[in-house]
């Protein structure tokens, strides 16, 4: 009975199954395993995975600075049950001996940097596909090395020498739809003077499974390596500066750094006029921060700001900016402009009922604050507005969100040579989901 059905009636049936219950499929019989084994079949799955735009499904992240400081990552229904049931994933990595450092989730891969516990030195990039349970390691990260500074930042990681010449990394993960094939970007600053020269710049192929050189393509401006990654249209975007001394204090020194994925060539982006002349108008006493997202699957600024210099990691008020149409400056918009009462971590995006997802300043809370019907510009919410708290806490300013993709990618050896593909051959985790609910 189970061949009787067409191969291309069978796909389609697939297309609308899990990911993790497409590779178990392939236990019911020789036909069934053909045709999911199928490069064709394999590809058009995570295609039509990747471009769906009504995934409902938040795959967050965070720090638990309580226990043990491991990274904790769930899954969670953008409805009203998010807080209350969703899926904990197993980590697929062994803390003993190793520190873990994210570096990016893209179209259904997690991208992790193991560093040695003993020395505190980067090693190798690791690859989990969490919709199967899969990971692969190791893939060892070529000289220079350093160690790591600041472990557990909650914006990527960046790594320091102790000794010698001080260096600075920054590492950021992506996927290139026209090759289909993800890739890891490191660039490598001398910290000479205070200032920042380029040393290298390599890429990271998955589908080679090694490191190339493109340092003669390294760009003119300097990326701080304590930036945000926002990955968009096949790009990874970061804050970058030009002339690498104190002016990146400035903002009119100030851009948004791109990394073409396909091309493997930087670009850049100005920042909204508007919104340039606001952070240059914000007065001397005040701070303020910009950093990067994605909302609404559209490049996004979040320029933070408090007329407070207490405590560097809360701010008060917040403008959103979002880029309409991808490219275009003239499609720059402000989306909101809030101001919490209690204060602000940071905000992580805006959910499919237009609640905005906000780590609160007290406790480190994520919550939800509902917009309403307002007009854009000076929403008070914390305090004003109607506020859930989700329960879920987190070291500070640790939590990443992103939209969730089922995905077939593997990665293993075929005679030696690395394939990045998924194969009837390959195994998969059968503890990599444990179903969770929320923490008292």
């Amino acid at each position: 009975m189970s061949d009787c059905l067409p191969a291309d009636v069978l796909a389609d049936i697939f297309f609308r199954l899990p990911a993790k219950t497409v590779l178990d499929c392939r236990c019911v019989c020789k036909f069934w395993r053909s045709v999911i084994s199928n490069s064709s079949f394999l590809c058009d799955y995570n295609r039509l995975s990747f471009n769906n735009k009504y995934n409902t499904r938040l795959i967050l992240s965070r720090y638990d600075d309580t226990r043990k400081r491991e990274e904790i990552m769930t899954l969670h229904d953008d409805d009203e049950s998010f807080a209350e049931h969703f899926e904990e994933f197993e980590f697929p990595f062994d803390h003993g001996l190793s520190n873990y450092l994210l570096i990016g989730f893209s179209c259904g891969l997690v991208c992790f940097l193991e560093s040695s516990k003993a020395e505190n030195l980067p090693e190798s990039i690791l690859i989990w596909n969490p919709s199967v349970g899969y990971s692969f390691k190791t893939f060892p990260i070529e000289p220079p090395v350093s160690k790591i500074y600041r472990p557990y930042s909650a914006n990527g990681p960046y790594v320091r020498s102790s000794e010698g010449k001080p260096i600075v990394s920054c590492f950021a993960f992506g996927f290139d739809p026209r090759s289909f094939d993800y890739k890891v970007v490191r660039i490598v600053y001398d910290c000479l003077d205070s200032k920042r020269v380029i040393e290298i710049v390599d890429v990271f192929a998955l589908s080679t499974g090694e490191w190339h050189n493109i340092t003669a393509s390294a760009p003119p401006y300097v990326i701080k390596e304590s930036s945000a990654t926002a990955y968009v249209n096949g790009a990874i975007h970061w804050i970058g500066y030009y002339d690498a001394s104190h002016v990146e204090r400035l903002v009119s020194r100030l851009i948004i750094a791109v990394f073409d994925l396909h091309d493997e060539v930087f670009k850049e982006i100005k920042l909204p006029s508007e919104m340039m002349k606001e952070a240059i108008g914000v007065g001397h006493d005040d701070r303020q921060k910009i950093s990067i997202g994605v909302v609404r699957n559209s490049l996004a600024l979040l320029h933070y700001h408090s007329n407070s210099r207490n405590d560097m990691s809360i701010f008060y008020g917040c403008t959103v900016w979002v880029m309409n149409e991808y490219g275009a400056m003239e499609s720059w918009a402000r989306l909101f402009n809030i101001h919490f009462v209690a204060g602000v971590g940071k905000i992580l995006g805006i959910r499919r009922n237009g609640d905005i997802l906000v780590v609160a300043a007290q406790n480190w809370e994520l919550c939800s604050v509902n917009l309403g019907s307002r007009p854009a510009e000076n929403l008070n919410f914390i305090g004003h507005r109607p506020t859930k708290n989700l329960n879920i806490h987190g070291a500070h300013s640790s939590f990443y969100t992103e939209t969730f993709m089922e995905c077939l990618v593997i990665y293993k050896k075929v005679n030696g040579v690395p394939t990045m593909s998924t194969n009837s051959a390959a195994t998969t985790s059968t503890q990599a989901l444990c179903v969770g609910t929320s923490r008292g």
